[in-house]
């Protein structure tokens, strides 16, 4: 029986996770202003619906109750991500980043839970629904880190500044000897 709750809080805290990142996502998408992230966002948050639906079926099914609804803490860093948007000027990589920090946490829960032996040998269909929600948050998660990396300013684009103001400099000192 302790198995059973024990079960039971995790699945509830990965619905209740997922619920968060959806609306996450959900805010993300309303301050974006790239049609890509925004269609990225909105992929990532029908996803999110999906899972805890998918989720709380699965849990229906095998007669455990699950119940779901976001927390305060998703509050928080929702209203955290706006604030960091609105300060910064570059909004897109502001959003991407706190929407990883977001995914990190649930594949941390999804690791966790995939590891509960007693999944294996009572509820092995179940373990499977979760290995295979693992599997495509970390995909999804690969692929956010990515647009970061592409969204950022590499050192070649800073580098290339550089030469511009020596240039200038040494126009300006040649101009002087003259």
């Amino acid at each position: 029986m302790e198995n059973k709750d024990k079960l039971t809080r995790q699945v509830n805290k990965i619905v209740q996770l997922h619920l968060d990142r959806a609306l996450a996502y959900q805010q993300a998408r309303s301050l974006s202003t790239d049609l890509t992230l925004k269609r990225r966002f909105e992929e990532c948050m029908q996803q999110s619906y999906f899972f805890a639906d998918k989720l709380q079926v699965s849990m229906d099914l095998k007669e455990l109750a699950t119940r779901g609804r976001p927390s305060l803490q998703g509050v928080f860093c929702r209203g955290w991500m706006t604030f960091r948007a609105f300060l910064s000027n570059r909004k897109d990589i502001v959003l991407l980043q706190s929407c990883l920090a977001r995914e990190k946490k649930i594949h941390l829960s999804y690791e966790c839970l995939c590891t509960n032996k007693y999944l294996d040998f009572n509820y092995p269909l179940l373990k499977y629904t979760f290995l295979q929600q693992q599997f495509s948050l970390k995909k999804m998660w690969e692929d956010l880190d990515a647009l970061v990396e592409l969204l950022q300013p590499t050192s070649s684009d800073l580098m290339e500044a550089k030469p511009s103001y020596s240039t200038i400099n040494s126009l300006s000192q040649n101009s002087s000897i003259s």
